[in-house]
């Protein structure tokens, strides 16, 4: 039960390294295209092994695992070295810049047999995986709507490297996809149409509003302001006989609150919080590819970055642009 780790920038994948071992399971690799960034990464987690040649790594009969944390430029470089191998693929999200070249990503994965996983953390939430089960078991009713709002100064995930090493992702994928997953995760509907406003900045937008009419007659809205002072975020989800409300649940962190709107009465939701990539790295080594996970898969990111991309559109545009259906990918 050997793990390979792919990217050494971000401090979430030390911390994955931690949760692995909770597992009980080995940190064997850590693969860079920096042999220097490679070596220190691993001498400082007590990896055994480094290496820039990722044949190597696949070559290894021990490594069952291999998580992708690399920027997002080279995540898809990674992901198609590793399918087709004994491998199992955890990567963060999204997987690539574009809906095609995910959807390509994620058809090779489906080909060569290869179980993708995407590592949304807001998926982990337990909070958000209560209201999900809720949801499920008809505690509100029939979804009319969701509503996901945030704001605050904008700071990309910690990296070990200068700021500036990530720049580029901007809201729309930093953000935006992370919003668009947690509402199909919550309410099991797909995006069909969008529309959307920015603040005029000129470059990547600072504030956003959107809304996504989703399929079974439900609507999302999303506000992410990130040149406004520090809020607590807000998922609601409305039904016709009552409503799910959980406060600060999207900075990354296992914390927030959950309330139940009904009856015309607020109530309190006891959750027990956990790890979020605790979480992640147990489901994702126990479930393979079987049905019934929460984990993203890929076909997700898919749909998420098609959905974006129409939001970003129509912020152009300025009128309503139809997503595409369902992503199907080829066979």
């Amino acid at each position: 039960m050997g793990w390979s780790f792919m990217g050494t920038g971000t401090i979430a994948t030390e911390l994955m390294v931690e949760a692995v071992r909770s597992l009980g399971q080995s940190p064997l690799w850590v693969v860079s295209r920096s042999r220097t960034d490679a070596a220190h990464f691993a001498g400082d987690l007590g990896i055994p092994h480094s290496t820039t040649e990722l044949d190597l790594v696949l070559q290894d009969p021990s490594v069952r695992f291999a998580y992708v944390s690399a920027g997002l430029e080279r995540r898809p470089h990674y992901i198609t070295a590793v399918a087709g191998s004994r491998a199992h693929i955890l990567c963060d999200g999204p997987i690539a810049r574009t809906s095609g070249q995910a959807g390509t990503l994620a058809a090779l994965c489906k080909r060569t047999g290869t179980p993708l996983a995407i590592n949304q953390p807001l998926r982990a939430s337990a909070i958000h995986q209560t209201m999900r089960r809720l949801i499920l078991d008809g505690d509100i009713g029939a979804v009319r709507s969701v509503v996901i709002v945030r704001g605050g100064p904008y700071h990309a995930p910690p990296d070990r490297r200068r700021p500036d090493s990530r720049r580029g992702n901007g809201i729309h994928l930093d953000v935006s996809v992370g919003d668009i997953d947690l509402a199909r995760f919550l309410t099991g509907t797909d995006p069909i149409e969008a529309i959307a406003l920015d603040a005029p900045d000129g470059e990547a937008p600072t504030r956003l509003s959107y809304a996504i009419r989703l399929d079974e007659g439900c609507l999302f809205q999303a506000q992410e302001s990130f040149d406004t002072v520090d809020l607590e975020s807000m998922v609601l989800v409305a039904g016709d006989r009552g409503a799910l409300i959980a406060h600060g649940t999207l900075s990354g962190r296992a914390s927030g609150t959950l309330t139940r709107r009904a009856d015309g009465r607020n109530e309190f939701v006891p959750v027990r919080e956990h790890d979020l990539l605790l979480a992640t790295a147990r489901e994702f080594a126990e479930a393979g590819d079987k049905e019934g996970s929460w984990l993203a898969r890929g076909i997700d990111s898919v749909i998420a970055l098609q959905a974006v991309e129409a939001v970003a559109m129509a912020a152009r545009k300025r009128r309503a642009v139809p997503i595409r259906g369902q992503a199907r990918l080829p066979p």
